[in-house]
């Protein structure tokens, strides 16, 4: 992409006040535009004039050269037919500007699964918080701490839960999953203890939070739970993504696979989504994880926790290649929740079905016929509905 001389530290404040307040960069239109009086409004007023300044200087063939460089999701918000060096359209081109150079600053993959507690933007306002988390860099819930489906109250700030527990890994929270594990901690907080991951890079003055309800649903299967204190039924279950479905459109993975192991009178059953080859994200693949452990004596899912496996793009085709439990190492794994006590097992499905949040081969395992029955043929295979349609 072209870039335009202007002021970088301006741009690397704007970024930052962008990542605490959750504006994402898509959004900066409106807060230059509509909310004169926001904090972020004058830094962006400020970087739009000398962008604008810039832009008058330049021919209108190096201005299309620069509007050609935009990512293809910001450019196609210009109409080339503006490109004339006048007043509200030099404005435009010079706000998407802004939101291609936001994008790329914004919040980089690589930096999710870095647990350097001294970096954390969260510590340096309440230092106070370090004995809240564990050796993994998971908070501790407990009654200083207010849960809302979009972050954590902690006296006058909202904690940001993790990337990694955001929709496609960067856009809002995975409302269906945090609202679950939510309910789940108000119910059971006497006899379980629950950790969530939160982003050390982003805290945000409570009074801009906002709650944002998204029209979207995901549906938790019931569970049959005869066969889980069955030592004998162990092993490898894997679901292939049915590639004609409209679950691909929402996100590329090529199967899921679900293993079952046995050890000294417990269960560990562990699942992990397996991205596309194609699909990976600022050169990382990431693959949502769940571990969790039954005890068969005393009857008890004892212990659940979510990760996210991070793996280098040299050793994701052997990961692909393979399957568990002989799969290949990943080169981070930063979780994301953990509980640990009682689990009643239709929570227990309920959490991790809608952690996998647009993974519908999570139903497909706990239940085939209620897959079937919530999600007609025109959502599991779209080319077949298509084919009856023309008969």
């Amino acid at each position: 992409m072209h870039d335009l001389p202007i002021d970088q530290s301006k741009l690397k404040e704007l970024v930052r006040q962008c990542k605490h307040l959750n504006i994402f960069p898509i959004y900066l239109p409106n807060y230059f535009y509509e909310h004169e009086h926001h904090p972020v409004a004058s830094i962006i007023f400020e970087l739009v004039q000398e962008c604008r300044e810039c832009l008058s200087t330049m021919k209108e063939e190096e201005i299309n050269r620069l509007i050609d460089s935009l990512p293809p999701g910001i450019r196609m918000f210009i109409d080339h037919e503006t490109t004339s060096n006048q007043g509200t359209s030099l404005d435009r081109i010079a706000i998407y500007y802004l939101v291609a150079e936001l994008q790329r600053k914004y919040q980089p993959i690589r930096q999710s699964w870095d647990n350097d507690l001294s970096k954390s933007e969260v510590l340096n306002v309440y230092p106070e918080l370090v004995d809240k988390f564990d050796e993994d860099g998971m908070l501790y819930i407990d009654s200083d701490l207010e849960l809302l489906d979009g972050g954590i109250i902690y006296r006058d700030h909202v904690l940001h839960y993790h990337q990694f527990l955001r929709r496609g890994f960067t856009s809002n929270p995975n409302f269906d999953f945090t609202s679950r594990f939510i309910a789940y901690y108000h119910r059971t907080s006497t006899v379980n203890t629950f950790r969530i991951a939160i982003d050390h890079r982003r805290i945000m003055p409570k009074e801009f939070y906002q709650r944002i309800v998204e029209l979207d649903t995901w549906y938790g299967p019931p569970f049959d739970p005869e066969k889980l204190d069955d030592p004998t039924v162990v092993g490898l279950t894997i679901i292939k993504r049915n590639k004609n479905s409209l679950f691909e459109l929402t996100n590329k993975l090529d199967r899921t696979e679900f293993f079952w192991s046995y050890r000294d009178g417990i269960k560990t059953f562990q699942v992990e989504e397996i991205s596309g080859i194609d699909h990976e994200f600022e050169g990382y693949y990431l693959n949502r994880y769940i571990h969790s452990e039954r005890d068969i004596r005393s009857r008890i899912v004892r212990h659940l926790d979510g990760a996210v496996k991070v793996y280098l793009p040299d050793d994701y085709k052997a990961r692909f290649n393979l399957k568990m439990p002989n799969e290949e190492k990943c080169h981070a794994k930063p979780k994301l929740f953990r509980i640990d006590g009682n689990i009643a097992v239709e929570d227990w499905i309920t959490i991790i079905s809608f952690f996998f949040k647009s993974n519908e081969m999570i139903i497909q395992y706990f239940n085939p016929d209620k897959f079937e029955q919530i999600f007609e043929e025109r959502v599991r295979d779209f080319k077949a509905w298509q084919e009856k349609q023309a008969t």
